[in-house]
């Protein structure tokens, strides 16, 4: 009988010692996994990164190549310079609207090891060894919209400079990137009804409304006098004009610069239609606006820029050329670059759009400030300068 009890004490610790060692088991598989796919996942994290970083890389070399054909357009390249190279490379096929992937190399910017171009900082490095490169590089010089971002009270000045001729200008504005709380796709208004009121002094614009834009025009055509800034003519010829767009949800879609404020004062701005939601397209708001001729009647030489401050509130915004129902693609105004990069076996691909310091550059102000300013001034006849000191009190 004790025999027999042994026996089955035995079983018992056998068959706890089995599942005591199936639990462990199971428990280090499992954290066995957890590791590996952690690992995995860090793995996959860091030559995503490494991939967008490449990608980058064709992004920095292609503004090399736009700075260069900058240059060769304004007769300053070095000698050592291959103009015709650099034009050649940046002249899309026909029916293209971008070049082709090997645009930096056909140019002589960079050179290539199996259609890609390795990134490394020198060939005696081991930089090869992290197996990165971009593969695909295109430049679309000619684009069909401009797009840009600008904070409150800021502006931007956009050269309206088209392929061809144009007549009009289809201005938007107000994303779901400038909507205060994320995942709201809710657009509000100033006002409702025919009000166009401004907020009165110490109180807010709501941050889900779209802002009021100042839109100025200005243009010369194959002959400029500055007095033609403050001249109008008949057959709708100006070179100066000025529109305040106010957000309504009962506005028009279609405005003329010949509606100038400052030409046939009023008390109302302008107010165009906008959506409560963006469910009909990208942009809140948008107005097409019919430009004037120049004062010389040139439009075929027709030189011009628009300068755009946000009111009140910032926004995103986009601007096409229009020739009627046409849209006609800007000229070199806002290139567009489409880079691939890869790391390993992982690709990414970055567009962005480039702007050229220098083409045009336009101050926001001669001197800009928070605070108070106090301004002293001294007249002397003395050539090296003035004597004695003054105290300016704000």
């Amino acid at each position: 009988m004790n025999t027999k009890r042994a026996r089955q004490q035995g079983a018992v610790s056998l068959f706890v010692v089995i599942f005591a060692t199936l639990l462990i088991s199971i428990v280090t598989v499992s954290f066995v996994q957890l590791m590996l796919r952690d690992q995995q996942q860090s793995t996959a994290n860091d030559l995503a990164q490494s991939a967008y970083d490449s990608a980058q890389a064709g992004v920095e070399d292609a503004k090399r190549l736009l700075i260069l054909d900058q240059a060769c357009r304004n007769g300053t390249a070095a000698s050592t310079v291959n103009c015709a190279a650099i034009a050649s490379a940046l002249t899309p096929a026909p029916g293209d609207t971008q070049t082709a992937c090997n645009t930096l190399s056909a140019a002589g910017i960079v050179g290539e090891t199996n259609g890609e171009t390795i990134i490394q900082q020198s060939s005696g490095d081991s930089a090869t060894q992290l197996n990165q490169a971009y593969t695909c590089v295109k430049v679309g010089v000619n684009t069909d919209d401009y797009k840009g971002n600008i904070d409150v009270n800021q502006s931007d000045i956009i050269p309206l400079r088209g392929v061809s001729a144009f007549t009009s200008i289809e201005l938007s504005w107000f994303s779901r990137d400038d909507v205060a709380a994320e995942g709201e796709d809710d657009v509000e208004f100033p006002t409702t009804g025919s009000d166009s009121s401004l907020p009165p002094e110490g109180s807010e614009w709501p941050d889900n409304n779209p802002p009021l834009l100042r839109t100025q025009f200005m243009q010369m055509g194959g002959s400029f006098k500055l007095t033609d800034f403050d001249d109008s003519q008949p057959d709708n010829k100006s070179n100066a004009n000025t529109l305040f767009l106010y957000p309504s949800a009962t506005g028009l879609t279609m405005k003329d610069f010949a509606l100038d404020a400052r030409r046939s004062p009023s008390n109302s701005q302008q107010k165009v239609q906008c959506h409560d939601s963006f469910l009909d397209g990208e942009y809140a708001c948008t107005v097409t606006i019919t430009l004037p001729n120049p004062i010389d009647g040139n439009t075929a030489d027709r030189n011009a820029y628009l300068r755009l401050t946000s009111l009140y509130n910032g926004a995103h915004y986009s601007i096409k050329l229009k020739n009627g129902n046409e849209t006609v693609r800007f000229s070199g105004v806002q290139p567009l670059v489409d880079s691939t990069g890869r790391a390993n076996d992982v690709f990414r691909r970055v567009e962005t759009r480039v702007e050229l310091v220098g083409d045009f550059t336009y101050p926001e102000a001669a001197l800009d400030m928070q605070g108070s300013l106090c301004k002293n001034f001294t007249v002397t006849n003395e050539e090296a300068g003035y004597r004695g000191s003054s105290t300016c009190t704000p």
